[in-house]
Parts: C-alpha cells; sequence; structure tokens
C-alpha cells in the first residue's frame, strides 16, 4: 500500500516533477505545516521537510514524516543535507522573526536557515510566509529585515488579526509555490479573463441570468497565475470566486462590462469565458406586482465580442455555447466568434455548472483539438494554445 501522502487528490499539475523543500520554524504556526506539506502535495510536488529544533517543540517529528511521507531533516549530519539537497524551491513557513534577521544576515546556525543560505547560494528560489506577534511584525527591525529580504526571495504578507501577523493560508502559499517553481511559460505575460454571468433587471428585485457558475473563468485565471501570468478576473454573477491572491473585479449587467471594455487597457491575451445576455427586458421600476401572468418583451442586447476586438489588439480568446455535444457541430458553431478571435473554445450546455467537461478548440491556422477533463485541465489546455 502507498504511504498516504501518495493517495492526496491532485488540484493542479502545477508542481508536478519539481521537488521543494518546506523549512519549519519555531513559530506557533508550525502546527500548520502538515497541512501546508499536503497541500504541496496536491499540486503534484514532492515534498521534503527541514525544521528546526524550536519547531519540533511545536509539531512532532513524526507528523512532519507523516505529512510528506519521507522523515524530516532536524539536523546537519556528516551527510551535509543542505549541501547534497536537490530543490527547485524552498518555502520557510512558518518564518519567525528570529529566522528572517538570521537569512537576511547571512547565519546559519539551524537547519533551516542553513538550507536557506546553501539554497539561494544554489539560485533556487525562496518564498518566506513570516508569522509573528503583530507588535513585534512592526518594530522597526523586523520591517528593515523584511525589506533586505524582499531583495533576495518572495515574502508573503501575513494576515493581520487578533493582534498576531498570522501565516497566509495554506492555499496563498501554494499559490505562489506554483507562480515561483512551476511552468512559468506565461512569465511577463498580461492576461485578464472575463467571467461569470450578468444578470438583467427585469424590477428593483428581479433579474434575468442564466446558470454559469464561473467555474471556468476562475481556473483559468487561477492557472495562468500559476505559471507566471499577471493575471486579473472581471467576474459577474457566479458560484465560485478565485483565490485571494487573484485581482478581482465585479460586474453585474451587460452595459456595466460594456463600459468597463471601453476603458480596457492594454493586455497580452483576453479571454472571455463569460455566459452575457443576449436579450434584456424592459426594467420596471419598484417591484412588479405577483399574482398574475406577465408577458416579456426583450430586446437583442449588442455582441461584446466585437467590442473587445475594436478595444483589444492582443490575443482573444472567445467561447461559444452549443447545445450540440459533437464535434463537427460544436466546430460549425465557433465560426463565427472566429471572425473576431483567435482561438475558439467551443462546448456544450451540459458544460455550465459542471465540474468537468469536452471542449474543442478551434482556431483560423490550426487543426481543431479536443480537450476533456476538469475545469483546471480544459484551462492549462487553453492556456497551453495561449503560450504557444
Amino acid at each position: 500500500m502507498k504511504h498516504p501522502a501518495r493517495n492526496v487528490t491532485q488540484r493542479s499539475p502545477a508542481l508536478a516533477g519539481r521537488t521543494v523543500w518546506l523549512a519549519v520554524t519555531g513559530s506557533v504556526a508550525a502546527v500548520e505545516s502538515v497541512g501546508l506539506a499536503r497541500e504541496l502535495l496536491r499540486h503534484g510536488a514532492e515534498v521534503h521537510i527541514v525544521a528546526s529544533p524550536a519547531a519540533l517543540e511545536i509539531v512532532g517529528r513524526k507528523a512532519l514524516e507523516f505529512a510528506c511521507g519521507r522523515p524530516p531533516v532536524t539536523e546537519i549530519t556528516g551527510q551535509v543535507e543542505h549541501v547534497i539537497a536537490d530543490a527547485d524551491l524552498l518555502v520557510l513557513a512558518p518564518c519567525t522573526a528570529s529566522s528572517l534577521a538570521k537569512v537576511v544576515h547571512g547565519i546559519g546556525d539551524t537547519p533551516p536557515t542553513l538550507f536557506a543560505l546553501t539554497l539561494l547560494g544554489a539560485g533556487v528560489p525562496l518564498l518566506v510566509a513570516p508569522a509573528m506577534d503583530g507588535r513585534m511584525a512592526e518594530s522597526p527591525v523586523v520591517l528593515d529585515n523584511l525589506r533586505k529580504a524582499r531583495k533576495i526571495a518572495t515574502v508573503l504578507d501575513p494576515l493581520l488579526e487578533e493582534g498576531k501577523a498570522k501565516l497566509p493560508s495554506r492555499e496563498v502559499i501554494a499559490a505562489w509555490a506554483c507562480r515561483l517553481a512551476g511552468q512559468r511559460d506565461l512569465t511577463g505575460q498580461r492576461l485578464l479573463v472575463i467571467g461569470g454571468g450578468t444578470a438583467e433587471p427585469l424590477d428593483d428585485v428581479r433579474v434575468l441570468g442564466n446558470r454559469s457558475s464561473g467555474r471556468m473563468a476562475v481556473a483559468l485565471v487561477e492557472e495562468a497565475f500559476a505559471r507566471g501570468a499577471e493575471a486579473e478576473l472581471w467576474l459577474g454573477s457566479a458560484t465560485v470566486t478565485p483565490g485571494n491572491w487573484i485581482p478581482l473585479e465585479r460586474f453585474t449587467t451587460l452595459a456595466e462590462l460594456v463600459a468597463k471594455v471601453e476603458t480596457l487597457g492594454e493586455w497580452d491575451t483576453v479571454l472571455l469565458p463569460a455566459a452575457l445576455a443576449d436579450f434584456r427586458p424592459p426594467r420596471t421600476p419598484g417591484k412588479i406586482a405577483s399574482g398574475r401572468r406577465l408577458k416579456l418583451e426583450l430586446e437583442p442586447a449588442p455582441k461584446l465580442l466585437p467590442l473587445l476586438r475594436n478595444a483589444h489588439a492582443g490575443k482573444l480568446v472567445a467561447f461559444k455555447l452549443a447545445s450540440d455535444t459533437s464535434d463537427d457541430e460544436l466546430i460549425k458553431k465557433a465560426g463565427a466568434p472566429l471572425e473576431y478571435a483567435d482561438l475558439v473554445v467551443a462546448n456544450s450546455a451540459d458544460a455550465m455548472e459542471a465540474e468537468a467537461a469536452r471542449v474543442v478548440l478551434v482556431s483560423r491556422n490550426a487543426a481543431a483539438e479536443g480537450a476533456s477533463g476538469s475545469k483546471q485541465a480544459l484551462a492549462n489546455a487553453i492556456l497551453d494554445r495561449v503560450a504557444n
């Protein structure tokens, strides 16, 4: 039987084939290290742990071994563990004020700080997640050390709660680990995702909407972030939201979205997995009385794709929803948006609200290509085309 660390549910392949060392120091937040190690495993990483003596007073050696499926390094022996360690990333989490000071001043008197100094010398990226008392975090000495640390590492802001500078969530730390040690083929690219549904008001209470969950949009923007892009999400009505490391703007109606497109700014790629209104009702002030038959006359809504094409000179990825599920029909339906878009992702209506789906990727200068799987898998297939 496999060790439980080998049986975690995969969240993404962003760290597949990557070796991540998790360095645990003596903050009480060390109790989060088991969950953090498992979160890194869920993104495909091979995780090793190195812990300080102070950390072992808070979280046990057996718990750390259970977390990643291999014994942690707790002392430096004649095997010079810090020198021979193979690593694509070192995550120093939690990082105490003392360990932070030691790293920025070149002091390696604990296993984690020795690993940090040695791996920095080898050019391995360092991700630092501080955790300490809130008053300590405001100390001018600690603030100066944080400024110095940002010159040699990626430093995450702690959560300031209850008078404490708390460790960021495991999801935030894992997202940045994916970004620093992952594929990085979208590094330097500015990428905008517009997703979710619109809600057109019938009156001051009711709206005409759709069943868009926003899952595809969230998967696209999170995977783009993991691959190095400067990614942002504009999101309408949705049942899911991205992690708080993703810049997020909201919209409700198509008119609001059109106004945002008119001041779009410059992006390398815009992706449009949004379910936008094709029809709009006249808005009735107040609340329409219930208990009687109501007839609505809907007017056609303006199409966003041509407006977006006029405002955006870079790559444009459109999505087309069809009622038919055959690849031939999906390819046929992709023809109209292909007039404006560089790539069309055609899918069937049963993809809405689903966690997995099948799509066909259609462009002018390449053969149509099918893809299926989770929304994360589909997002990566789409981003492969964007990167190429």
